[in-house]
């Protein structure tokens, strides 16, 4: 299969996994090799070895991995909204040129099997989140891309991570808004959300994304 025959989010969600397997699997191959030869090894060249394995797998890890970004980017339907979705998602850290980005908003959700509108996951007949073009309703309150301020990041907590985007706009009735949004609570494929949210801020917004 051609990587442009991929749809976005499962480029993004290949990129974004593959480099923890990727250094995963080198790290328990060099363990392996280095266990097979134990035998032929003494003390003071074994431990050097198995703590070498550790760096060596996660350096060679993200040059591989690097390797497959650029791939993928290169070969993508949509290169340069891919490139930003990547930095946005702390995939990679790429200079962004400011070329106007000319792309029917229509033809990217259908091309890559998204929707407009989206519900809370313990409700599925409510809607939470409609893309309308150059609007975006959360709830009940609806805002214009231009007046529309968010911050996306990635929030740790031990051993699990959660996808927040913080948001500032004025509402249909001109009242300034500020919230926040928890992917989570939303029924979508992991990223999809954010990958909308990308696609309209650059074709309606501020272009924050960009600036990642």
């Amino acid at each position: 299969m051609k990587i442009s025959n991929l749809n976005i989010t499962t480029e993004i969600n290949i990129l974004f996994y593959s480099r923890k397997v990727i250094i995963a699997f080198l790290a328990f191959s060099f363990i392996f090799i280095l266990s097979i030869f134990r035998k032929n090894l003494n003390d003071s060249v074994q431990i050097p070895l198995f703590l070498l394995s550790f760096p060596l797998a996660i350096a060679l890890g993200y040059g591989i991995h690097r390797g497959l970004r650029n791939y993928f980017i290169s070969n993508s339907k949509y290169p340069l909204v891919l490139k930003i979705i990547c930095n946005v998602l702390e995939i990679s850290k790429q200079k962004i040129s400011s070329k106007p980005i000319d792309i029917n908003i229509e033809d990217f959700i259908k091309d890559n099997n998204l929707a407009s509108t989206y519900y809370y996951s313990n409700n599925p007949n409510r809607p939470i989140l409609v893309f309308n073009r150059n609007k975006i309703r959360y709830f009940t309150q609806e805002y214009d891309w231009d007046t529309f301020i968010w911050d996306f990041y990635i929030k740790r907590e031990g051993r699990f991570t959660k996808e927040v985007l913080e948001y500032r706009g004025l509402n249909q009735d001109n009242t300034s808004i500020q919230d926040y949004i928890e992917f989570e609570k939303i029924e979508a494929k992991n990223h999809e959300i954010v990958i909308l949210f990308i696609i309209h801020d650059l074709l309606f917004g501020k272009g924050l994304s960009r600036y990642y």
